[in-house]
């Protein structure tokens, strides 16, 4: 599924991002050593396109949280579903979440490729499927647990 964002919501997402990389530079949470706003900024466009197509508010706090998810929506039996939106330039990038995350972090994953101001939701999976030891490999970055874009579920919209 191709989300295009509108003005508004690329003025959001530079201005949303843009805050968040300079908050993780001053809270020293960035392991990147290089890392460039683009990729907030992108990260944070990620999460817009996906509020959008499940008619959800994105999350606009700026500060360090450890909520462990981006967005919610409502699931068949009405509950609360959290998602953990992964934003990647890369068409045939992969789903990608550190080491250190625990699968009662959030209930999804969603992988979203793109740049501003087009993104493509690749497709999900649920996070005990994820985050499960047989999905631990090291790509030259340290292990991280990683699927392949094949291994995801297609996007739906009811």
């Amino acid at each position: 599924m191709i989300v295009t964002l509108n003005e508004v919501e690329q003025n959001l997402a530079k201005t949303v991002g843009l805050k968040r990389h300079q908050q993780n530079l001053a809270n020293g949470t960035n392991s990147d050593v290089v890392a460039k706003a683009d990729n907030d900024i992108n990260g944070f466009a990620g999460e817009i396109a996906v509020a959008r197509v499940i008619n959800a508010f994105p999350d606009l706090s700026i500060g360090p949280h450890r909520r462990g998810y981006d967005l919610k929506m409502r699931g068949n039996n009405n509950e609360d579903v959290r998602i953990d939106v992964k934003t990647t330039r890369h068409k045939e990038g992969y789903l990608i979440a550190k080491k250190w995350r625990k699968s009662e972090d959030c209930d999804m994953y969603v992988l979203v490729s793109g740049t501003m101001p087009r993104y493509e939701i690749q497709g999900w999976v649920w996070s005990v499927e994820l985050i499960n030891p047989s999905n631990l490999s090291d790509n030259g970055y340290g292990e991280h647990y990683h699927m392949e874009r094949s291994q995801l579920r297609v996007w739906k919209v009811a």
